[in-house]
């Protein structure tokens, strides 16, 4: 069991307009060697918006955020492995990124990058989500470094990048897409539900040979996050992902996203991969989504609510549905945040953790207008936890009825 430090506590109450929000918070988390960031935005360590209504500037501002807060935590910017990067716009893509990479210059992280209908303030045009790892004896192996430069044409992104990092525990991915290694090709270029299985098809071929060549496998797969264009996609897409990974069951949270990078993405596949080292992971109250789901679609994955590799704990993305599958709560956006962190605290204590052990929870909601109400029901369960977060507004869920979904990872402590 690792210790766990929280830096810079604040409640939200202190920090939205209005004071209505209330939750206890924090800007990192450092559990052991493993950094915990709060998503970072325009907003500077102060509350204070800067930017104004300018992507690049905004973005500049979250990653010299990012380097100072893990400067405090005795890591840096060096130490960064993956980067997720939110847009509210896909046109913001280049001038944010080009300025996350001038900050990275030199290290070569994975990412994830993805558009989303909004964020906590209507003024953000940006967020970005950093994962670091301190080296425990010399840098993190890097597989298939690359510039972005020579990928897909994409010149005027000059940003160092590679398709895994291994930190010796732990393995972050490149977010998986239906594009080849080279970047030359795109499978399933059209926008029909047979495009989207082809494209989810490459994405799990190439994580296989990513996860072999770092000597892994998907017995090592913690999680997945599969985001989905479209939900007339998703039976085909989890069908395709299903095939490969059988037997494996990781927990899952499923998004509907506005947009990725590229528009020719359908589909995106993020992976939380933890070495097992000769211990398979705990994988509890495993489920096949054929027998748990209601909504007629026909997945063909069998996943579980929750999996604990060492200290490390993922859960399922949580939403207004009880651990037996039933919804008592359509239409109230507070109730079904409130059944999620029931769920949470149930699924946590099953893995030998608890709500106290959390250190980085992402708030998924529907509406904005959600967003109080929702907030407000998770810091009734969270007083005095203070993990970093991450909220953002996305396009839909598994199902239409699904306001709100909540993920957390969490490190069981001394």
């Amino acid at each position: 069991m690792v210790k766990i430090e929280r830096f810079r506590k604040f409640n939200t109450r202190d920090v939205y307009p209005g004071g209505r929000h209330d939750s206890d918070m924090c800007m990192t988390v450092k559990a052991g060697r493993r950094i915990f960031l709060r998503g970072q935005t325009g907003l500077d360590l102060d509350q204070n918006m800067r930017g104004g209504a300018d992507a690049a500037a905004q973005a500049d501002q979250a990653m010299e955020n990012a380097r100072v807060l893990l400067e405090e935590a005795g890591s840096s910017l060096d130490h960064v492995t993956m980067v997720t990067t939110y847009l509210t716009d896909p046109a913001f893509r280049v001038p944010a990124c080009r300025r996350v990479s001038e900050h990275l210059r030199g290290n070569h992280t994975v990412g994830t990058g993805l558009v989303v209908k909004g964020l906590a303030l209507p003024e953000m045009k940006v967020e970005i989500d950093l994962e670091a790892v301190i080296p425990e004896a010399g840098p993190h192996r890097k597989h298939r470094v690359m510039d972005s430069r020579n990928w897909f044409g994409e010149g005027e992104i000059d940003r160092d990048s590679c398709w895994l990092v291994d930190t010796g525990d732990e393995i972050f991915l490149r977010g998986q897409t239906g594009a080849d290694f080279d970047g030359r090709t795109m499978h399933g270029t059209g926008f029909t539900v047979a495009d989207a299985a082809s494209q989810a098809d490459h994405a799990m071929k190439k994580a296989r040979v990513l996860l072999e060549e770092a000597g892994s496998g998907f017995e090592d797969l913690m999680k997945t996050r599969i985001y989905i264009g479209d939900r007339a996609y998703r039976e085909a897409v989890y069908q395709a992902i299903g095939r490969h990974l059988g037997d494996t069951c990781p927990c899952s949270t499923g998004l509907i996203m506005r947009g990725f990078v590229r528009p020719d993405i359908l589909c995106e596949v993020d992976m939380a991969i933890a070495r097992s080292k000769g211990t398979p992971h705990e994988r509890l109250r495993r489920f096949h989504t054929d027998e748990f789901y209601r909504d007629g679609q026909k997945l063909g994955m069998r996943f579980c609510h929750s999996v604990r590799a060492g200290d490390l704990v993922h859960l399922r993305g949580q939403t207004g549905f009880t651990l037996d599958g039933e919804f008592p709560f359509p239409g109230d956006p507070a109730a079904q945040a409130d059944q999620a962190m029931k769920n949470i605290a149930v699924l946590l204590e099953e893995a030998g953790a608890s709500l106290g052990d959390i250190c980085k929870i992402h708030t998924f909601i529907l509406h904005r207008a959600h967003r109080e109400p929702i907030y407000r029901a998770i810091g009734r369960h969270l007083q005095g936890v203070h993990p970093c977060g991450t909220g953002l507004i996305v396009d839909g869920f598994a199902m239409p009825e699904v306001l709100v979904e909540i993920d957390v990872v969490a490190v069981v402590q001394e």
